[in-house]
């Protein structure tokens, strides 16, 4: 049965200063919300979705969620670039650090250590106290999303568009370096021991696997496009991309291409896929032609809905899948962020924006909270099971 619960709420310029019911627990550790970029913590998402509250501090950038601490960063020409760590129930500043930083930065938390990238330096900070634990430099860090980490062995992977540089996150020692890869632009993924990465090698594009304790290779399969916007997703036994605007299945353990999954066709011919996410069974993917469920092995369509998916992704819950959509049978001509059902893709609620933004980043989700950004709205919010008339 489709609830609407968060229908009614809209997000209002003045910040909201409404306390979530509970302390969110959980956790989001980093880009693709684990090292493998599936998209799927294992959380509930709540019961309704409005606005509980917004951070006075300024951010661009997504954060990352761990034992009821939100660490985000305001890194911007026209701002400190300090790391900021906020209760994640009400909002408020626990502490801040100031590194005189700007431009993109990538953000993961492992153990006691909330690790930040930026220009040319990998930064370890106290994650209860923001002090600064250790510094070192790295190669120079473009975007956002190249930093991974796995929580198994500590080892932070660097990207770049001169490689990837591995990193011990208890002290920082430099582990190894690899450059065969380069001009990396999408999140590395790392499972059960394994690195995988696309990039390209003598100017052809590949998907590369490599060993997570010394950066050697171990398979490397021709890609006929590097993904515009996902980066791999890393499963048991496949390993998805975005290739030529086709979602395509590889086989984990050889590199083998498996099969072509699925694509968002028009007339004239194919959408970009915006987000990928997956489970062991079923493999999510976006587009400007909807959100379809499938399942991935067989690329059997479990689910299809048509609607416009947000460019900043997706996330898939216990229960829901949260993102960013411009759905014509709820909300006309206005972005939302929207939890549907997992199972059938039926609406379960939705937030609608009072303006037309962008939802910036992929939302974050944990049990009991989401978190995301928008161009509208200079800081983070968070939405909740609060009233609609206190949001």
């Amino acid at each position: 049965m489709s609830i609407f619960s968060g229908c009614l709420s809209t997000f209002s310029s003045s910040n909201s200063d409404t306390p979530l019911p509970n302390i969110p627990t959980g956790a989001w550790t980093q880009y693709g919300a684990d090292g493998a970029n599936t998209f799927t913590p294992n959380a509930s998402a709540p019961s309704s979705g409005n606005l509980a509250w917004t951070s006075d501090a300024f951010t661009r950038w997504q954060p990352v969620v761990s034992d009821g601490t939100v660490y985000m960063t305001n890194f911007d020409p026209s701002n400190d670039g300090s790391v900021i760590g906020l209760d994640a129930q009400g909002g408020s500043e626990e502490w801040r650090t100031t590194l005189n930083a700007s431009g993109d930065n990538g953000t993961v938390i492992v153990d006691d250590r909330f690790i930040v990238a930026y220009d040319s330096e990998l930064v370890a900070l106290d994650s209860q106290s923001g002090e600064q634990i250790w510094t070192e430099p790295i190669n120079r860090f473009d975007f956002s999303e190249l930093l991974v980490v796995d929580e198994a062995t500590r080892t932070v992977l660097v990207g770049s568009r001169a490689g990837i540089e591995a990193f011990n996150a208890a002290n920082g020692e430099k582990l190894w370096e690899i450059n065969t890869v380069r001009q990396i632009a999408r999140a590395p993924a790392i499972y059960d021991g394994e690195g995988f990465v696309v990039g390209y090698i003598d100017g052809t594009p590949f998907l590369v696997a490599f060993s997570l304790e010394d950066g050697s290779e171990l398979w490397r399969s021709e890609l006929t496009s590097i993904p515009e916007s996902t980066p791999p997703v890393v499963t048991q036994e496949r390993v998805f991309v975005s290739e030529s605007r086709v979602l395509v299945a590889y086989n984990r353990e050889t590199g083998d291409r498996y099969r072509e999954l699925h694509s968002f066709s028009y007339d004239e011919g194919k959408y970009e896929i915006n987000g990928i996410a997956a489970t062991d069974s079923v493999v999510f993917a976006t587009s400007h032609d909807g959100i379809v469920a499938m399942d991935s092995e067989s690329g059997t369509e479990r689910w299809h809905r048509n609607a416009v998916a947000g460019h900043s992704g997706i996330c898939v819950g216990t229960e829901t899948v949260v993102l960013p959509l411009r759905d014509p049978e709820f909300a006309p001509n206005k972005e939302t962020i929207s939890a549907l059902d997992r199972e059938s893709g039926e609406m379960y609620w939705y937030y609608t924006f009072d303006s037309s933004p962008n939802v910036i980043v992929p939302p974050v989700l944990v049990d009991g909270a989401v978190f995301f950004t928008a161009s509208d709205m200079d800081g983070l919010g968070a939405l909740g099971d609060v009233s609609a008339q206190d949001s």
